[in-house]
């Protein structure tokens, strides 16, 4: 079985703490990213926490940096 940390490509999932220090946000906007469709969990654990694809939140960190 995969580690939870990689996709079957092995490209690594970021936990949603790794996310919101990676994109400088608090937990209410990375909930509000996603709810808005900027950014969606690629797998979700048996508990319900979301994991990220790392390619998704460096592409929405160059989207955010190319705004500012």
């Amino acid at each position: 079985m995969a580690n939870l940390s990689e996709r079957a490509s092995g490209e690594r999932l970021l936990r949603p703490i790794q996310v919101q220090q990676l994109l400088g946000i608090a937990a209410s906007t990375l909930w509000n990213y996603a709810h808005q469709g900027l950014l969606t969990p690629v797998q979700r654990t048996a508990g319900g926490h979301g994991r990220y694809a790392e390619s998704d939140v460096l592409s929405l960190l160059a989207e955010l940096k190319a705004v500012a």
